[in-house]
């Protein structure tokens, strides 16, 4: 894909930059475990398996059209700190690189509670796709819901950035605490993890 952006001024990173923005929600999550990282890393469902038995995502392209929409024009207006799709891995995923330390800015924390009829498993790891993850200063928030309701789409306040920890609530119950430094080390670690582990194998054989 290729784009102009007109004034680079205004490009969006995606990591969080300030304690106390807020973090928003573009887009909606559906039950979308059955094609995942979540499929294959945790339940061991095969590439095969899932296209065997997997479901595919539904992509609805007006919902696309209205996120994307919302989060150029709220980027050209000034008013975002960052923005981070929610790809490979879904919401939490997304929620924890978005804390990670980037172009020497440091790590920071964030305290998100949801609330969804889906299981928690489901509303952290779906990769149900048309999601941007925004921050921005709480100052902003009245004209991100404008645009968002102009465009027709589904906005949800998570929550806000600050501490040294992502913390997950889903409704009452806290689902994930941990500290961002933790995090963050095993997401730089892991490929060369994965690339010892495959050495010390062939050489086995």
């Amino acid at each position: 894909m290729i784009g102009l952006v007109e004034d680079v001024r205004r490009v969006v990173q995606p990591g969080f930059k300030h304690v106390g923005d807020v973090i928003v929600l573009l887009g909606k999550t559906a039950d979308d475990l059955s094609i995942s990282e979540y499929a294959t890393t945790i339940t061991g469902v095969s590439s095969e398996q899932m296209i065997e038995t997997g479901l595919v995502p539904a992509l609805d392209l007006q919902l696309e059209c209205a996120v994307q929409q919302v989060c150029l024009e709220a980027a050209e207006a000034g008013l975002l700190a960052s923005a981070h799709d929610c790809a490979d891995g879904g919401f939490a995923v997304a929620l924890a690189e978005s804390c990670f330390s980037s172009l020497n800015r440091s790590s920071v924390g964030a305290e998100i509670r949801t609330e969804s009829s889906l299981s928690p498993t489901s509303l952290l790891f779906s990769e149900s796709p048309s999601r941007i993850i925004l921050s921005f200063p709480p100052a902003s928030l009245a004209l991100v819901e404008e645009l968002a309701a102009r465009a027709n789409c589904p906005i949800s306040i998570l929550g806000h950035v600050g501490g040294d920890r992502l913390r997950i609530s889903c409704g009452d119950e806290e689902v994930i605490s941990v500290a961002v430094s933790e995090l963050e080390n095993v997401w730089r670690g892991s490929l060369a993890q994965k690339l010892e582990a495959e050495v010390m194998a062939a050489g086995r054989e």
